[in-house]
């Protein structure tokens, strides 16, 4: 029998140890090796129990030390920004060992001017669907006709008016390097579908937890992929609202996109469609695609660096944080790729949702599919010192739930409607496009979620149920992430929850989304109240969840994250979660450990404040609480 007794701790990484694994104390080293070379640091986070409030207790060469972590990750960035410039770390440690006319095929980002978004706490619709159409309006400081004739490059693919895709030489690329107007330049991967081939898809497969029949009625949602056909949307009688022709013959990418895009339409039958054809989501006319339509949930199956996955700062990434933010505040549910346990999760950007797969073995079991044993991204705050990329994994938790995306049996999608034959084996591309759906119910289920990606994300980690004997902590790694998504389970949330505010009164359910400014980092704690039914549900513990958005720099090379920490009272004992460089928090509370009819308090404790001084798109962000009694283990 699981139990929930355990404090949720810290990662740590130390040279010669396994990365994840956790000191005895629930320390984490850090290095800085440009700001601090050659010493090794060593922090745990505390609860001070006389503020209320986590502090960090600083260990240097044995001693305590009042060093400022943050302090030095701002140097260490500025040192390394300074040396390598808009260069990627991948890009930056390939220059060296290239000739002067060698090649490298590259994507190249301009810079944007900064822009202000109105907080949508405050304004209303008409001002917020403004200011996003403005920001989509809005051009480069430069363009890139005149980044071209300025360095003699010719034959570059452009992408809208600020991304550019092709090979350059050395020296063209050193020459870009000192462009002011350059934000970012990455190397290109080969890009694959997160997914094999398939033949057939068993609907049931794809409506974990019974959602609601006719789910997701009134909510956009969207697919980007290529292959999608007109014949297959007659075959399955589905049109949708917006449709782009398919231009590609490739019957792999016609199976893959129809298949996408009947696991969207199994899991929210109800939904208004849409479907792209595209495989990024920064282009201008991508990102006026979901202005223009009001698309409120999206996926992709197409992986991000493939098995070198681009990190939080990838310029397409930074597009996608900075969409909850504006208008229309989508749900971005993307894979995180079925590499391998030794591969990090794609798709690392922090306000949409990473999901993995889970196989659905019949109508009361689940269990992981092999192929969704990814791992965490590397430290974004301090490097771990056991080693880097994909030796490396920080305290990120992703993927943040998994999702059905692996049939057991069956032949419901026709062999007509999937254009041809295949295999069946494991996916994310499925469970990205299930993982969209039950978005959409979600959003479809309450009005109060709408335009609230935060709420919606925040619902689906908080009723999802334990598939991998583990809880929520980075020194585990969990391959479950928080567990199986609960479509059923999160609706019923979705409905059923209390709006609370903070102080308010003590609530079964709770929910809070809001906005946190630089001046909250100075005040107290955000403290909610929550009451113990009673009697306590049968089979079931406390789970309190706390998620906050990133403040990305549109056409920069920043993505900041500011640190928040949950707390959670129970009986005259706390428990926390405090990680370092992850937005999602999580406390189980085993039923035990409770009184029934008693209230306790959760608090939201400001740590670290790293929305950015200059150059930024808000000088706030949005982050939601919220709280519920959820199974022990999925069945």
């Amino acid at each position: 029998m699981k139990t929930y007794s355990r404090v949720f701790g810290i990662s740590i990484f130390s040279m010669g140890m396994i990365w994840g694994q956790e000191t005895q104390d629930g320390s984490r080293y850090f290095e800085y090796p440009h700001a601090m070379p050659g010493r090794v640091i060593k922090a745990k986070k505390v609860l001070n129990s006389v503020t209320g409030r986590m502090e960090a207790q600083v260990i240097l060469e044995g001693s305590p030390s009042s060093l400022s972590l943050d302090a030095l990750a701002e140097s260490e960035t500025a040192i390394v920004h300074a040396q390598r410039g808009p260069f990627s770390e991948e890009l930056a440690e390939k220059i060296p060992g290239m000739g002067q006319q060698s090649r490298a095929q590259v994507i190249v980002h301009l810079k944007y001017p900064p822009i202000s978004y109105p907080d949508k706490t405050v304004a209303s619709t008409e001002e917020l669907r403004a200011s996003s159409i403005a920001a989509a309006a809005l051009a480069p400081i430069s363009s890139l006709e005149s980044l071209f004739q300025r360095h003699g490059i010719l034959g570059m693919e452009t992408r809208g008016n600020s991304v550019a895709e092709g090979e350059l030489t050395r020296s063209q690329l050193e020459s870009l390097k000192q462009d002011p107007d350059v934000a970012a330049m990455d190397l290109i991967h080969e890009e694959t579908r997160m997914s094999p081939d398939l033949l057939t898809l068993n609907s049931s497969a794809y409506n974990p937890g019974g959602v609601p029949s006719g789910a997701g009625s009134g909510v956009h949602a969207a697919t980007f992929e290529t292959g999608l056909t007109s014949g297959f949307l007659s075959c399955i009688g589905v049109t949708p609202v917006a449709y782009d022709a398919n231009v590609s013959s490739d019957a792999w990418e016609i199976r893959h996109a129809n298949g996408v895009f009947r696991c969207l339409i199994a899991t929210a039958p109800s939904a208004s469609f849409y479907h792209r054809l595209s495989v990024t989501y920064d282009g201008s006319n991508d990102v006026n695609y979901l202005i223009n339509n009001g698309i409120q949930t999206v996926n992709m199956s197409l992986t991000r660096g493939g098995t070198s996955p681009y990190h939080a700062t990838n310029s397409e990434f930074l597009v996608m944080d900075d969409f909850a933010y504006r208008y229309p505040y989508p749900v971005y549910v993307n894979g995180s790729g079925n590499a391998g346990y030794s591969y990090e999760v794609n798709w690392q950007g922090y306000n949409g949702i990473s999901v993995g797969d889970v196989r659905h073995t019949n109508n009361s079991t689940y269990e992981l599919a092999d192929c969704t044993q990814t791992k965490n991204p590397p430290p974004v705050y301090g490097s771990c010192i056991s080693g880097s990329g994909a030796n490396c994994a920080g305290d990120r938790e992703m993927p943040h739930v998994v999702v059905p995306g692996t049939p057991y049996t069956g032949t419901d999608f026709a062999s007509t409607c999937l254009a041809g034959s295949g295999t069946v084996a494991c996916g994310t591309s499925w469970s990205a496009g299930v993982g969209n759906g039950i978005a959409a119910d979600v959003i479809a289920a309450d009005s109060r979620l709408a335009g609230w990606p935060e709420k919606v994300r925040a619902t689906m980690i908080l009723t999802a149920q334990n598939v991998d004997g583990g809880d929520w902590t980075s020194g585990t790694d969990g391959r479950d992430g928080s567990g199986v998504v609960s479509g059923s389970e999160a609706v019923s949330f979705a409905q059923n929850h209390t709006t609370v505010a903070v102080s308010g009164s003590a609530v079964e359910k709770g929910m809070m989304a809001a906005s946190m400014y630089a001046a909250d980092f100075s005040a107290g704690n955000k403290r909610f109240n929550y009451l113990v039914p009673n009697p306590k549900p049968s089979g079931k513990h406390l789970r309190a969840v706390l998620t906050w958005d990133s403040n990305p720099v549109v056409g920069g090379s920043i993505n900041a994250l500011s640190d928040l920490d949950l707390i959670v009272q129970y009986n005259g004992s706390t428990r926390y979660s405090s990680s370092w460089d992850n937005n999602v928090e999580v406390v189980d509370i085993a039923a035990s450990e409770l009184t029934a009819g008693s209230s306790y308090y959760i608090d939201v404790a400001p740590y670290s404040n790293r929305i950015p001084a200059s150059g930024s798109r808000t000088n706030y962000f949005y982050y939601a609480i919220a709280w519920t009694w959820v199974k022990d283990h999925a069945n």
